[in-house]
């Protein structure tokens, strides 16, 4: 499977995490599905800005990949609403939000930039493995893009001791190695 395919693939597991979200009510469920899905948004978004945008911005125009940054990054603002929100009423419109930016970021991806993509640059998409790239964001630590908030509620959800002294690298820290 090729990098695009890939990116199309996590685009329709991300459609079925906020589905599932959807359906939820305040609590476990809903808790780890959100974790689930910032995790999951946070590592492709991280792929696409250090192993895509590069080449979109070479081979399409800087203008597509300054507006792929500012939609990501207001996706990362819904994510962050998203989990302030997530036993407290407002969690619908902030999910619908949400959605609604990733809509629109997906289908400009699908029908715009990745064909221009495999058209323009199919020798240079073909030497990236979507497995090798996610492991390289993974062990960079780019998943955890998350706050310092954001992680403090993920370790106080895990009872984790000391978390209110801790920095937000010792937080990720934490949290990562909690069970």
């Amino acid at each position: 499977m090729d990098v695009i395919d890939h990116l199309i693939e996590e685009h329709r597991k991300a459609e079925g995490l906020m589905a599932k979200l959807a359906e939820t009510d305040p609590g476990d469920e809903r808790d780890q599905l959100v974790v689930e899905l910032s995790a999951a948004l946070s590592t492709h978004m991280a792929v696409e800005e250090q192993f895509l945008y590069p080449i979109v911005t070479e081979v399409i125009g800087e203008e597509t990949e300054t507006e792929a940054e500012t939609e990501h990054g207001l996706a990362r603002e819904g994510l962050a609403k998203l989990d302030e929100l997530r036993h407290q009423p407002g969690f619908g419109a902030a999910l619908d939000m949400v959605k609604a930016g990733i809509a629109h970021h997906v289908e400009e991806e699908e029908h715009e930039v990745f064909p221009q993509l495999r058209e323009k640059a199919a020798d240079r998409l073909a030497a990236l493995d979507p497995e090798r790239l996610e492991a390289q964001v993974t062990a960079d630590g780019a998943e955890l893009d998350l706050t310092k908030e954001e992680l403090y509620r993920q370790a106080q959800d895990a009872d984790i001791a000391g978390r209110s002294s801790m920095t937000k690298d010792e937080l990720a820290e934490a949290v990562s190695d909690s069970p």
